[in-house]
């Protein structure tokens, strides 16, 4: 918004979507879900074809939204609220620094941590292929073994004679 004019400089749908770094259908409906939850269903200001316009205030809380929303503890409506009501307090106080934030500096502790998990798990994987590598070891080493003591029992028996040839065996 050029600061030296009172104007208001609405941004496009697409345009939107880029800066946050969704889908166009993703922007819509998260979109919907925030007049759905402000009770105003005009809350975006929209075009001759009805199409939502967007003012860089609305891509701060929809930017807000998104970084809420990959959080462990907030499913989207409950990311849309926070949002809205930091909207609410941001307008009242002229400022909201929160909102200025950059995305990925608010999802880096997240990502880290599921790095961590992510690494965790690698590591546990690793191990328990380790052991079943040495349990399938010890089970081929059996396995032959019982092999060895099959053919030596084969080799030592003598030739067992059916009971039908016994009886009736020509001398």
């Amino acid at each position: 918004m050029n600061k030296d004019s009172n104007f208001i400089e609405y941004i496009s749908p697409n345009v939107a979507a880029k800066k946050l770094g969704i889908a166009v259908t993703t922007l819509r409906k998260y979109s919907s879900l925030i007049e759905k939850a402000s009770g105003n269903k005009s809350y975006f200001n929209r075009d001759s074809n009805n199409s939502r316009l967007y003012t860089n205030s609305d891509v701060s809380v929809l930017k807000r939204v998104v970084a809420l929303k990959v959080r462990p503890d907030f499913s989207l409506e409950k990311s849309i609220k926070q949002a809205l009501s930091e909207n609410d307090v941001s307008d009242v106080s002229g400022t909201d620094t929160r909102l200025e934030s950059d995305t990925n500096n608010d999802m880096q502790p997240i990502q880290d941590d599921k790095i961590k998990q992510y690494e965790s798990l690698i590591n546990q994987l690793i191990e328990s292929n380790l052991k079943l590598s040495d349990q399938l070891e010890v089970a081929i080493v059996k396995l032959e073994n019982h092999d060895k003591k099959l053919l030596e029992l084969e080799q030592s028996s003598p030739e067992k004679i059916s009971i039908f040839n016994r009886i009736f065996k020509k001398k």
